[in-house]
């Protein structure tokens, strides 16, 4: 691979296939964008203002002008794909402003202007409209203009070029330190996973499955190379990734001056009540040095890998790091590692490629979006790879599906899991809370295209068997691959729920699969919510991705209940062999096959068609 070039050339590809999609999109009918999920129409909207000027950059506003702080939006039916801190545009006529999702649950759907933009937003505070507002997407070409800066490195430094290069391509020789002082409380392949990362020269590459102890290695990792007095990048494609590792890293550290979180406050929410982690928006290096409210000698940053894209961003302006660690690495692009890489000494990338890939342009034929960059690493480098092969979270009937179907039977259950020998009350799924801990619910109700009502109550009537037993709602966690199906899903719960809950969704997780990874709960419920897949999905790669798959059974420590249409599965061996991407997923659908085989299955009939 021509690093440079193909970087280079990654970032003109990704650039014009957002904009492309961007501009197809904005050529919809409207009641299209809106079945899509990138446009609200005709919405209600409530303004808070601010009582003083936001900040020192907005100028004083006549009249009863006022800068708006936030927008609380009303809305019946929100099948949008929109979640927190995505940015939009709240429209109506003349107005048009530009903001960021604060807040999306099924009580409200939040606004709040950033500091950048609060300078355009403002609106008469006595007269303004409150009704048919409507909401949009936003394209912004941030991401390549700060991808950009990092190919700048690249070209103007030709020994950061040779050895990211080297690497990237498999010719990195990987030399040892002696360094053997175990962690007493890590498990064998998590010990040998913490030497080889201290003591390697150049990378360590780290497979963590699903329960296997990924996070508490890095936290020992981290603290050791703090210790030694090294500078520690710590990333990952989300804030809430680089904020649990920063939490594993504080919880042994305890030292606020030596962990630093990098972002604003919305970005901050796992570690914002820890008192060992230091949030800011950003330290420049110049900032940094000498500093008495940071520690001199061995420090840990977490922050996105754009924020070592000085002098684009300023966040980490200046900053060189000994050490890069990567976590949930198999959902991070090739060109977004290079971005941390160039500004780093040694990689340590922490993943699972049989997890979720990120989101990459298909059929670019360049070689960085072929694969994630933990898939590339451990096709690459098959010898370096650390598997963490004891899963503290899946016992030996939840693990027997996935080990089989993934990891080659190569994990096995630590000693502390238990099986479930609960006997379950219920008013409605009784015989299915009491059979085996992994079941997959089939029925034969056709009104899901990425939304459906008849899974949503379904798992709704699990929900109050399961509080009917005495479990505790944050116990229980419920996942589609859908957004929509999401909101479904929380609106049919909440019927359900005892009026004792009155914020059921501050600790009850309902998320997508994509959210999910890295969580688990004692409970899971996953609803496939497409009774059309063929009719209702572009990509059927996204539906039959045996990843996703993976991060959703891989999720529960007692029970696991999957709710399909029993159609998701029969047109495997029917109408997809006839489909043009068959070819393409064939072994996909394989796996969908086999999994369906080996798992134990109840039918739910609510019609009598004849096929069924």
């Amino acid at each position: 691979m021509d690093v440079l070039k193909e970087f280079q050339a990654a970032i003109e590809i990704e650039f014009a296939k957002n904009l492309e999609d961007f501009k197809e999109q904005q050529k919809l009918p409207l009641d299209e964008r809106v079945a899509k999920g990138v446009t609200m129409t005709n919405l209600r909207v409530e303004m808070e203002f601010f009582d003083e000027l936001p900040n020192p950059w907005c100028s004083p506003l006549s009249g009863s002008k006022e800068y708006i702080f936030a927008v609380k939006i009303f809305c019946e039916n929100n099948i949008s794909k929109f979640k927190e801190g995505s940015s939009v545009v709240l429209s109506n006529g003349s107005y048009r402003f530009e903001m960021d999702i604060e807040e999306d649950s099924t009580e409200n759907f939040i606004l709040k202007p950033n500091d950048f933009n609060v300078k355009h937003c403002y609106i008469d505070s006595d007269n303004y409209p409150r009704n048919n507002w409507e909401i949009n997407a936003v394209n912004t070409d941030i991401s390549t203009k700060l991808l950009l800066t990092a190919a700048d490195v690249l070209k103007h430094n030709p020994t950061t070029l040779l050895k990211i290069e080297n690497f990237l391509n498999g010719r990195t020789k990987n030399t040892y330190q002696g360094y053997s002082q175990k962690v007493g409380y890590l498990n064998d392949s998590q010990n040998t996973a913490y030497l080889k990362a201290i003591n390697a020269s150049d990378f360590c590459i780290i497979q963590g499955p699903p329960g296997t102890g990924k996070t508490e290695t890095i936290g020992n990792i981290v603290k050791h190379l703090v210790d030694c007095g090294l500078k520690v990048f710590v990333t990952a494609p989300t804030h809430t990734a680089i904020n649990n590792c920063l939490n594993a890293v504080a919880s042994k550290i305890k030292d606020n001056t030596k962990v630093i979180k990098i972002g604003e406050k919305a970005s901050n929410k796992e570690v914002q009540e820890n008192p060992f982690v230091a949030k800011k928006s950003r330290v420049t290096y110049s900032g940094y040095v000498n500093n008495a409210n940071f520690s001199q000698k061995g420090i840990a940053i977490g922050s996105t890998a754009y924020s070592l894209c000085y002098p684009g961003s300023k966040k980490l302006d200046g900053w060189k790091f000994d050490v890069c660690i990567i976590d949930e690495a198999a959902q991070l692009s090739i060109p977004l590692s290079i971005a941390a890489m160039c500004r780093t000494g040694k990689y340590i990338f922490v993943g699972d490629h049989k997890q979720l890939d990120p989101i990459i342009p298909k059929g670019s034929n360049n070689e960085m979006f072929a694969e994630s960059i933990f898939s590339r690493l451990a096709r690459i480098y098959p010898n370096e790879i650390n598997l963490l092969n004891t899963s503290y979270r899946l016992n030996k009937s939840l693990m027997k599906i996935p080990n089989t179907l993934f990891y080659n039977n190569l994990l096995q259950s630590a000693s502390s899991t238990q099986e479930d020998n609960s006997r379950y009350q219920g008013n409605h799924h009784t015989e299915i809370l009491n059979s085996e801990p992994h079941k997959l619910i089939l029925h034969n109700v056709f009104d899901a295209n990425g939304r459906s009502p008849h899974e949503a109550k379904l798992v709704a009537e699990l929900v109050s068997d399961l509080l009917q037993n005495g479990v505790n709602i944050k116990d229980i966690g419920i996942m589609s691959p859908f957004r929509a199906q999401v909101r479904e899903i929380k609106k049919e719960v909440k019927k359900v729920l005892p009026r004792s809950i009155s914020k059921p969704f501050d600790t009850f997780l309902v998320d997508t699969v994509d959210g999910m990874q890295g969580q688990e709960r004692e409970y899971i419920i996953y609803s496939f919510a497409n009774s059309h897949p063929l009719e209702s999905m572009r990509r059927l790669d996204f539906f039959y991705s045996p990843n996703r798959l993976n991060v959703a059974i891989t999720r529960a420590i007692k029970k696991c209940f999957v709710i399909s249409n029993y159609k998701v599965f029969d047109i495997i061996d029917e109408e997809l062999r006839d489909h043009e991407e068959y070819e393409a997923i064939k072994d996909s659908l394989e796996i969908f096959k086999r999994y369906k085989s080996m798992a134990s299955t109840v039918e739910i009939n609510q019609t009598n068609e004849a096929e069924w």
